[in-house]
């Protein structure tokens, strides 16, 4: 992983920086993928192609909250996934996601890179509330969320719109949030 101006954030084992044309590949394995896709509505992977990335990757501007960002091991520089950051709506909320390659599973990256993508939101956004929407079948998304400090306040049904019905399934999701109170209250370790 570069650490030149381009590091946005890091944990213990992660390093996040900002995604450039290289990472191509690493965007088409996730966004491709069955596995990764399926709890987000896409069960066959989103309908992407690499030349449609790599667009999008050499037209990316502004700040972090604004650009694809790359998750990678501190340790190796082998990336394993992505996050966003998220600007604030107008009551408040911010929503990061993750994304991991399969592979990565089950090793607590996800909860250590949230614990800092919830932290970063606070301390660099006004945002008061840090939300996510994970599939209620996605458990081990659930169960990240409650490791830093979300609490379920409810659940819906996202359908996506007539054109994309084709390819996607509804998505049965909880909401989850952290509040900036209780996060400032709790300050969890990181």
């Amino acid at each position: 992983m570069p650490t030149g101006h381009n590091l946005i954030l890091e944990t213990e084992r992660l390093a996040v920086r900002t995604a450039t044309e290289q990472d191509v590949d690493l965007f088409y394995a996730l966004w491709t993928n069955p596995r990764v896709m399926r709890n987000v509505g896409f069960p066959h992977g989103l309908p992407v192609t690499r030349c449609e990335l790599d667009d999008r990757l050499s037209k990316q501007v502004g700040s972090e909250f604004d650009r694809l960002l790359v998750v990678g091991l501190k340790a190796t520089g082998q990336v394993i996934g992505e996050c966003k950051l998220s600007r604030p709506d107008e009551e408040g909320v911010a929503e990061p996601d993750i994304k991991l390659l399969p592979e990565f599973w089950g090793h607590k990256y996800g909860v250590e890179l949230w614990r800092e993508l919830v932290a970063y939101q606070f301390a660099r956004t006004d945002c008061d509330i840090v939300q996510t929407t994970p599939n209620v079948d996605n458990i081990a998304s659930v169960k990240m969320q409650e490791a830093v400090g979300g609490v379920r306040t409810g659940e819906a049904v996202y359908q996506f719109p007539e054109p994309m019905q084709g390819y996607t399934t509804p998505v049965h999701h909880y909401i989850c949030r952290v509040k900036r109170a209780d996060w400032e209250r709790k300050r969890p370790s990181p």
